[in-house]
């Protein structure tokens, strides 16, 4: 049986019955269409086959999806390609929501609702066609020690901590303190490797009188429910005006590039009172460490910004959604976009984040290739799969926490770059306590902010 010339077939014969009528009346009209052409054992299969029965009944539904997103199919065989994975993913999203315990977050049809799985994370460069936490591990490694060798020979120099550290580390301890954690002492060496740390550990002795570190165990203890004491209990920086409209990275893995402009569009409203947005593209275009729509890290871009001496705008410098332009540099850069250095958070520790948070939304990198996050719609997203292994693909900006009035679950406020469609008007929310290490949907692992010049 040629399947192509089948589905073909079945796909005219819905395209030939009025939207309009029953269920009913579209299965009696094709079936007599489909016994002409198709084997009878396939048949006999269909007639059994409740999947069959529901396709034909959530039709209706699959057009009005279609028509709500503008969704034009190059051929009617390729239509009903689509309409079989929006079958798929319908079923899904049915059975989350129906499912018991009642989850604490909701998943819905968007515009991704037919793209399997594995052709959303090829769109945005997720999963297994993501760059991979190796590789990102490795550039980190190489930059923090560079930060060592360089604080090594500086060591006479006492160069001026940057007052945002101070008050970093300070919100970060009324934060651990309220959990029984240890202090910080935002130490390079912290963020060094257990090798690395053994072979220039004496060489600090004289630069840092302090052997306190932030926990390395996971955040297990689902009882806090302190993690906040003498910390605002809600931050919401989109209330407080410090974060852009949502933004779409539309087919292009520039993830990288969003959340290093959400960041620094914060930090520079925080210091200006000034909130402009900038230009993704610019970052794409000029940022030749980092990859474009291949994706790139937050912190690249921030030395990016620095050696640059800033970003320009988006309004000058428009976002389109490609790596194969030339960098312009005939923009309008913004006066207060120029980033001096950046706060590097140390894995797993969700006080430094609360803390960061509390002082300007804050760059993160999570695992977002799972099929709830995919169609994820409101609520607060606590699924233990997710960041489990410690793999992140995807950057986004951390806006604000706070705790969910219907089901309890303390959680981060985190802006996407899917579109205002997607999510909670683009935004979502993740369960601040998790038995992960690395925290729900591996957020503890790479976290920075910029220090605005």
């Amino acid at each position: 049986m040629n399947l192509s010339r089948t589905f073909t077939l079945l796909a005219f014969a819905f395209s030939s019955v009025s939207v309009s009528v029953s269920a009913i009346e579209i299965e009696n009209e094709i079936k007599p269409v489909m016994k002409m052409y198709v084997p009878n054992d396939i048949m006999m299969h269909m007639n059994h086959n409740s999947k069959f029965s529901h396709l034909v009944k959530i039709r209706d539904e699959f057009v009005s999806w279609a028509e709500k997103y503008s969704k034009k199919y190059e051929s009617i065989e390729h239509e009903l390609e689509r309409m079989l994975v929006w079958a798929e993913n319908h079923e899904f999203i049915h059975a989350h929501n129906n499912a018991t315990p009642k989850p604490s977050h909701t998943v819905a049809h968007n515009d991704f609702s037919d793209m399997t799985n594995d052709e959303f994370n090829q769109r945005f460069n997720l999963g297994k066609y993501s760059p991979g936490v190796d590789a990102i591990r490795e550039a980190q490694k190489e930059a923090k020690q560079k930060a060592i060798m360089n604080q090594v020979q500086n060591q006479g120099e006492d160069p001026e901590e940057h007052p945002l550290k101070a008050e970093f580390r300070y919100l970060r301890n009324l934060s651990a303190n309220s959990d029984g954690d240890n202090l910080y002492v935002d130490d390079a060496i912290w963020y060094a490797d257990e090798q690395d740390e053994n072979q220039v550990e004496g060489w600090f002795d004289d630069l840092f009188k302090s052997d306190d570190k932030p926990d390395d165990k996971p955040d297990t203890d689902t009882d806090d429910k302190s993690d906040t004491d003498g910390l605002p209990d809600t931050v919401d920086w989109v209330t407080d005006g410090g974060v852009t409209p949502v933004k779409n990275q539309l087919a292009c893995g520039s993830c990288w590039a969003f959340s290093t402009t959400g960041s620094i569009e914060g930090a520079a409203f925080v210091k200006s009172g000034e909130l402009v947005s900038l230009s993704e593209q610019n970052l794409i275009d000029c940022d030749h460490v980092d990859n474009g729509c291949a994706g790139g890290m937050m912190e690249n871009a921030f030395k990016f910004d620095e050696a640059a001496k800033g970003l320009c705008s988006e309004a000058s410098y428009p976002y389109l959604a490609t790596d194969t332009n030339t960098c312009q540099a005939n923009c309008t850069k913004v006066e207060s976009s120029i980033v001096k250095d950046y706060l590097d958070i140390k894995e797993k520790d969700k006080h430094g984040l609360i803390a960061s948070i509390v002082l300007q939304p804050t760059s993160i990198a999570m695992q977002a290739d799972q099929l709830s996050f995919q169609f994820y719609s409101s609520g607060v997203f606590s699924d233990k799969s997710c960041g489990e292994a410690g793999a992140v693909d995807h950057g986004v900006l951390a806006v604000g926490y706070g705790t969910d009035a219907t089901s309890g679950k303390d959680y981060f406020t985190i802006k996407n770059s899917w579109g205002g469609d997607w999510g909670e008007q683009g935004y979502f929310r993740l369960d601040r306590k998790s038995d992960n290490a690395w925290g729900t949907c591996a957020i503890l692992l790479i976290m920075t902010a910029p220090i605005m010049a």
